[in-house]
């Protein structure tokens, strides 16, 4: 049982990474891939439909505690509605923790869905956590620690100081990592002097390089799912990375 985050701000291609290791660890074992970025799209870089979103849940919940049946404790119900909305293939499941747009307090609801993961995630032999830049769910302690957390940044300097501040969010809000990467992503040749610096001075004992993929552009102007070929640079370049973490 292994469980793998991803952080990185957007437009650094966190989601085209996170959905590729699932589809390879999908080939190994069952994976169960969580969409905690409500600007993500791995629902459909995986191919998967989505049920529903256990920030719909919540704001239901909150709305109108009704709604919870009589015989039913609440950690029973949201247990239940969240194992009912996970999207299920053969080799992956997929669940959607969206962003509740309710107020008020949602402290209860968070520990229950804390609960309803610990019992989850023994399911399945990896779980991968397609986090936003925040990282809400892992510093609200609804997600578990992560076994492997990837910071994923654009081949600027920028980019690597950005990665490095949210590995100290990270830290900061206790947050629980046993490894830490640094994935420069996009990269169209040899890293400069500079940004080899920078990714040196980042405070990451782990770095690699993603090259940029045409295969990755090419196919984005024809479908929304996404499969990189294990022959591409980028696929070898994976293959590199679980060669790490598994």
């Amino acid at each position: 049982m292994t469980v793998i985050a991803l952080v990185g701000k957007g437009g650094v291609g966190k989601s085209t990474i996170a959905s590729q290791i699932v589809r390879r660890l999908s080939k190994i074992d069952t994976v169960l891939a969580v969409d905690a970025d409500p600007n993500s799209n791995l629902c459909d870089k995986l191919g998967i439909e989505v049920k529903g979103s256990i920030g719909e849940l919540r704001d239901e919940i909150i709305a109108d505690p009704a709604k919870v049946p009589e015989g039913l404790s609440k950690q029973q119900y949201v247990s239940e509605r969240v194992e009912r909305a996970i999207s299920e293939t053969d080799s992956v499941d997929l669940l959607v923790m969206g962003r509740p747009e309710g107020e008020g307090c949602y402290c209860f609801i968070n520990t229950a869905l804390k609960e309803s993961f610990v019992r989850l995630i023994p399911g399945y032999g990896y779980t991968v956590v397609d986090n936003e830049a925040g990282m809400e769910h892992m510093s609200r302690k609804v997600l578990p620690h992560a076994d492997v957390f990837i910071f994923v940044s654009d081949p600027t300097v920028t980019g690597i100081k950005t990665a490095e501040r949210l590995s100290d969010l990270a830290d900061d809000v206790g947050i629980v990592m046993d490894r830490k990467i640094l994935i420069v992503n996009n990269v169209s040749s040899k890293l400069s002097d500079k940004l080899n610096r920078a990714a040196k001075e980042s405070g990451f004992s782990e770095v690699m390089t993603f090259p940029y993929e045409e295969y990755i552009s090419e196919s984005a102007m024809e479908s929304e799912e996404l499969d990189v070929p294990e022959d591409t640079g980028f696929g070898k370049a994976l293959t590199e990375l679980l060669k790490v973490i598994i």
